[in-house]
């Protein structure tokens, strides 16, 4: 009779187990995060205003919302005095005409770097700013989606200076912050479950595309765990971000059935016409471009066709 209640209670907790990780790693829920479906495609400029300004530059997050864009996406780097910058690179050399890691520079030495030298085209006197200021001049005009910058396990700190910025404007609602570690945004539901949480993925470690924006030296390889969809889905499940930043070349079987799950989803970063309309047809919660201006012309003709 023992051994027999053994062998029932081993299956029983074998069961379990099976249960536990098809329900962990393949089952994909409906979506049930704080944002509501958006009525069309939302178009973020990439980089502040994509290839038209100074990347990650305030004078372009500031242009875009001139030029009717739904929101900008930019990047969150802590200083090494504990500031939350706006900057794309781990290193300022291609970006400015300073040298250095910005994690190695205090805030003073950040917000003397101009990035309009090595961007030209007319821009002069554009220097890097704070994510504050980012907050304080882009509220009411769109939605400011910043990635926070977080290479390792270890916990910088930039979670709680996001939070604490977002809390003083009020600003949960028009600021979101990503992230392609799933750490960063669970620090950020711990802090305030109210922070619109965006988890950024991938299928490849670099492409060409990517490559072409930042120095080599600043290279960092994405864990093969993240690259794969049955360990993301388990993450989703853990982390539960309010949406997802799903690069326009990950398996299109995957962004199809997130989207049927109800997933708001921004596709990133199709620039071509032909890939734009692509993401465009998915119908997704926005896509987020270098060619942001194009993105809108495509979007806003696709609202008016019968």
């Amino acid at each position: 009779m023992a051994r027999r209640t053994k062998r029932v209670v081993i299956a029983l907790a074998a069961a379990a187990v099976l249960f536990g990780s098809w329900y962990l790693f393949f089952h994909e829920p409906p979506y049930s995060g704080l944002v509501s479906p958006s009525a069309r495609p939302l178009v973020f400029a990439h980089r502040g205003f994509g290839n038209y300004a100074p990347d990650n530059s305030l004078a372009g997050a500031i242009m875009a919302m001139q030029s009717g864009m739904d929101g900008v996406d930019m990047d969150g780097q802590i200083s090494a005095d504990g500031a939350l910058v706006i900057f794309h690179d781990l290193s300022v050399d291609r970006l400015t005409n300073g040298t250095g890691r910005v994690t190695g520079k205090t805030l003073q030495e950040l917000l003397a770097l101009d990035l309009a030298p090595k961007y030209g085209r007319g821009f002069k006197d554009t220097f890097v700013a704070t994510f504050e200021e980012f907050v304080q001049r882009i509220k009411g005009k769109g939605i400011l989606m910043v990635e926070l910058k977080v290479t390792g396990l270890k916990n910088t700190g930039i979670e709680e200076k996001a939070v604490a910025i977002i809390r003083k404007y009020n600003a949960q609602d028009s600021v979101y912050l990503s992230s392609f570690n799933p750490l960063v945004l669970y620090r950020l539901k711990k802090l305030d479950p109210a922070i619109r949480t965006v988890y950024i993925f991938i299928d490849t470690d670099w492409n060409p595309q990517l490559l072409a924006e930042i120095k080599p030296e600043d290279l960092v390889h994405l864990p093969w765990v993240l690259r794969q969809e049955p360990f993301r889905r388990a993450i989703r499940k853990l982390v539960r971000p309010d949406l997802l930043s799903v690069n326009y070349q990950v398996h299109e079987g995957t962004i199809d059935t997130l989207l049927r799950k109800g997933h708001p989803i921004f596709l990133w970063t199709p620039v071509s016409e032909r890939d734009l309309g692509w993401a465009l047809a998915k119908k997704p919660h926005g896509v987020i471009s270098d060619e942001p201006q194009l993105a809108k012309r495509l979007r806003d003709g696709m609202k008016t066709a019968p």
